[in-house]
């Protein structure tokens, strides 16, 4: 009897979503790179956190995920699975940009009930910070991700970082945390060029006292923020030379450029109307040419001649449209391209603005990026 060779252990990704510190915009990359084996998980009660025995149970009955994004995962996982090769993705966040954020999201999300949405900024802070209206791991970074352990112990999180599978960043150097995993994990992260999502609206600003006044209760999670930075100052070091990586942040930011302009083509540029009067006549001027003894002779000879097929009147063998010297053809910057139509007209051979949207080494993005890069909100 032969016995069965194990089957080989398969890499899940778990994003452990911090509110507010760019998971949006990850999740969107996950289901870019991932395709079928991303699940994003969503809850109504979003304070519940799993247990390292639910994410284990997880894993073990869902055996074609190989990527999940969650605001109930903790930095509580196991790792080393009997079925799986497990791998944390964090980001955290300046503490007090984090908090602002937060406020002016909820302020503008109607989805859900928030004290923010009939409250200035100092009355949501105080219910929040003095009144502890808030579940303690909104506003605490660290206590989220130690699985609630305390407001200060960064124990766990040194501790998941040890085990050399998970990584910790700050979406500040969101950018940089991206080449990073490119580099590291090819086979994983083919492609993370984005396009921002869920970006907060802001319709007022912050005072300097209101900062002040945060701040005194936030500060206890600047550690967690400082680790981050040096974690990824680490691992940089590791993976690049200096002149590398700058070499692959120009090119990933490049990517990026051409992403976003792949849903929003440069506009026409605004011509005065006395302007488009005088381009109007001088078109009509060069259009109406003296015709010459050569050109009558060449169109009697076309009218006595028989056209072979598929050749059209001007003589092109393929058949295709030909547009004659003197006639106006509206330039890369006159033409009006709606942005939804932006992927189509990348894709027109021989087209001025497929020159300027397509690479030469990336083809245009698919129909699935369209619904997975939604547009930036200004």
């Amino acid at each position: 009897m032969s016995l069965q060779p194990e089957t080989e252990k398969r890499d899940v990704w778990l994003h452990v979503h911090v509110p507010k510190a760019g998971g949006s915009t990850l999740r969107q990359l996950m289901n870019r790179n991932f395709g079928k084996g991303y699940y994003n998980s969503s809850s109504l009660l979003e304070t519940k956190q799993y247990t390292l025995a639910d994410v284990s149970e997880i894993i073990r009955c869902h055996p074609h995920v190989r990527c999940m994004s969650d605001h109930k995962l903790s930095l509580e996982l196991p790792y080393f699975h009997d079925h799986a090769n497990v791998y944390a993705i964090c980001y955290v966040r300046d503490p007090i940009e984090r908090f602002i954020s937060r406020y002016f999201f909820h302020r503008h999300f109607e989805e859900v009930a928030c004290i923010a949405q009939r409250l200035t900024f100092r009355d949501f802070a105080n219910a929040e910070l003095v009144d502890q209206f808030a579940h303690p791991q909104t506003n605490s970074q660290i206590y989220f991700l130690n699985g609630g352990v305390s407001f200060d112990d960064l124990g766990p999180i040194h501790r998941a970082i040890e085990t050399g599978r998970c990584y910790l960043f700050p979406i500040e150097r969101f950018d940089e945390s991206c080449v990073f995993l490119e580099k590291r994990f090819p086979q994983h992260f083919s492609d993370l060029s984005y396009v921002r999502a869920n970006v907060s609206k802001k319709d007022a600003s912050i005072a300097d006292e209101d900062r002040e006044f945060v701040t005194q209760y936030l500060k206890r999670d600047y550690p967690v923020f400082e680790l981050a930075n040096a974690e990824l100052d680490r691992w940089l070091a590791e993976t690049f030379t200096p002149d590398e990586l700058h070499a692959a942040l120009e090119d990933f930011r490049d990517r990026c450029s051409r992403r976003y302009h792949n849903f929003h083509p440069p506009r026409p540029r605004s011509v005065s109307p006395s302007a488009s009067q005088d381009d109007a006549s001088t078109n009509r001027a060069e259009s109406v040419q003296p015709v010459s003894q050569e050109s009558k002779e060449l169109s009697a000879n076309n009218q006595n001649s028989e056209i072979p097929p598929g050749t059209n009147a001007v003589g092109n063998p393929h058949g295709e449209k030909m547009i004659s010297a003197n006639v106006s053809v509206p330039s890369e910057e006159s033409s009006n391209i709606d942005s939804t139509d932006a992927r189509n007209v990348a894709a027109l051979p021989g087209d001025s603005h497929a020159r300027l949207l397509r690479s030469p080494t990336a083809e245009p993005n698919s129909g699935d990026d369209r619904q997975n890069d939604p547009t930036p909100i200004p």
